[in-house]
């Protein structure tokens, strides 16, 4: 079943991420450059000299339109390697499972609320040259904190529900008891950790649009991948039957 669970994961999620990559190429390149602009005319302006001003440009090696051409590769080889880790994890924790389209559908579901809603909720993402660049290293290192803790509490959550199921619980209680404990416990974690501080000085509506086409991407991809991957067990299930 492992082997099976990880070509799965690996399909679903190279699929997975070529859509996604579509789609921020098509949403979310528009807010992006529109930011870069912002940035690049910020940069020239505190540089006053015209050598400062050279040095700065010389750091764009990769040319835009390079970029926008890789997007749907880089995002396709990005969510093959999360389909992959996707895969061994339900191939681990879902042992003796049946219905495997829902499984999968409920594990994605989990997987997308815990790796990519809950992170980019309490440290949503920002356009380029936003944020002080002293403060880098500390912002990465709460977003790293925050995916961490947050996967390892859905872990918790999983294995006392499993714990629960096999005391003999019912599902509708069962499902109750481990959604309400994740909602506060969830909520108390939003809560203490630390804020992020840094001014966000662009327009409104730019942040907006960055944002929403940035998470949009990750749902896609993380919602993609579980459709993906629960079909595809589906279907083998079928083939297996008929």
């Amino acid at each position: 079943m492992l082997t099976d669970s990880l070509r799965r994961g690996l399909a679903a999620g190279l699929l997975a991420g070529l859509v996604a990559g579509v789609f921020a190429l098509l949403v979310g390149e528009v807010p992006l450059g529109e930011a870069i602009a912002l940035e690049e005319q910020a940069n020239a302006a505190a540089h006053e000299s015209a050598d400062a001003a050279h040095e700065h440009d010389a750091e764009f090696t990769v040319d835009r339109s390079v970029q926008q051409a890789l997007l749907p590769v880089g995002t396709a080889l990005v969510g093959a390697a999360y389909g992959g880790l996707f895969g061994l994890a339900f191939g681990l924790l879902a042992k003796g499972s049946r219905d495997r389209w829902r499984s999968g559908l409920g594990f994605g579901l989990a997987v997308w609320a815990a790796a990519g809603l809950f992170p980019a909720l309490k440290y949503p993402p920002n356009p380029p040259g936003v944020g002080d660049p002293a403060t880098v290293n500390a912002r990465t290192g709460w977003f790293l904190g925050a995916l961490v803790v947050s996967i390892g509490l859905a872990l918790l959550l999983t294995l006392a529900s499993r714990k629960l199921r096999t005391r003999g619980m019912d599902d509708v209680p069962r499902q109750l008891a481990v959604g309400a404990a994740a909602v506060v416990l969830y909520t108390a974690l939003f809560f203490a950790l630390p804020a992020n501080g840094d001014p966000v000085e662009v327009p409104a509506d730019l942040l907006w649009d960055f944002r929403l086409a940035s998470m949009g991407t990750q749902a896609i991809l993380w919602l993609g991948l579980a459709v993906g991957f629960a079909w595809l067990w589906h279907r083998a299930a079928r083939k297996a039957a008929a």
